[in-house]
């Protein structure tokens, strides 16, 4: 989910930063096309300290408009993100309120202090800071793909019928239009140009060269991998 959210990002900001203390994150990102600077939490813990951290450190060379966004919003649409980009560039710190209206899934400011307080009842939060609510009257139209961040499966499925990005939509099944099932898989060996592999709980599945993790270089027998399956396919597989 991250990896979609953050490749309609990539689409639209002039610059963009990731707060993580997580190793090998910008490796691991540059290998689905996403040159970003990494930048080390550094005593900034937790998501409101990390992203007011990466806005001073995007306008270290003087005032610019910076955004902030939570990174569970597997449906969103660059074209969602121009909209509500256009709308904040008249106000000087807005936000957006996540499907539920309770949460918010961005934070927009133009010149002022970046002030982030996501987490729990953050719309009323970031509302009660002075932050102006980005109402789908002011943005000119509905952006359901911007506001639908995933808590749960079914959020998640919500999501599946806004349309997924290409990563968590490797986690559907096309046939059932359903999710795969978590389980961890031993590469058993290859079959074609693909693998077999064996679930923990004894059953044979195939694993499409495909369906492997853009950043596993290799797959060889006995390697241990987490998947997302069908009865008896990986969806999707990684370390």
């Amino acid at each position: 989910m991250a990896v979609d959210t953050l490749t309609a990002v990539f689409a639209v900001a002039t610059r963009m930063v990731v707060v993580s203390d997580q190793p090998g994150l910008a490796t691991a990102l540059k290998a689905y096309g996403l040159a970003v600077p990494v930048l080390a939490e550094s005593g900034h813990r937790g998501l409101n300290a990390a992203l007011a951290y990466g806005a001073e450190h995007l306008r270290a060379d003087g005032p610019v408009p910076v955004f902030a966004c939570v990174g569970d919003l597997p449906a969103l649409a660059a074209t969602s993100l121009r909209q509500v980009l256009r709308t904040a560039a008249s106000l000087p710190r807005c936000y957006l309120a996540d499907a539920s209206g309770i949460g918010t899934t961005m934070l927009c400011s133009t010149t002022g202090a970046l002030d982030p307080r996501f987490q729990g009842r953050s719309a009323a939060a970031h509302h009660a800071s002075g932050a102006v609510p980005l109402s789908d009257e002011l943005l000119g139209g509905p952006v359901p793909d911007a506001r639908r961040d995933v808590d749960s499966e079914v959020d998640l499925d919500d999501a599946f019928r806004l349309g997924l990005g290409r990563m968590t939509a490797a986690l559907f099944d096309p046939q059932s239009r359903s999710l795969g099932r978590y389980r961890t898989v031993t590469v058993a060996g290859p079959a074609g140009d693909d693998h077999s592999a064996i679930t923990a709980d004894g059953y044979r599945v195939l694993l499409p060269r495909g369906a492997v993790d853009a950043t596993l270089r290799t797959v060889h027998t006995g390697q241990r991998l987490h998947a997302a399956i069908t009865d008896d396919r990986a969806l999707s597989a990684w370390l």
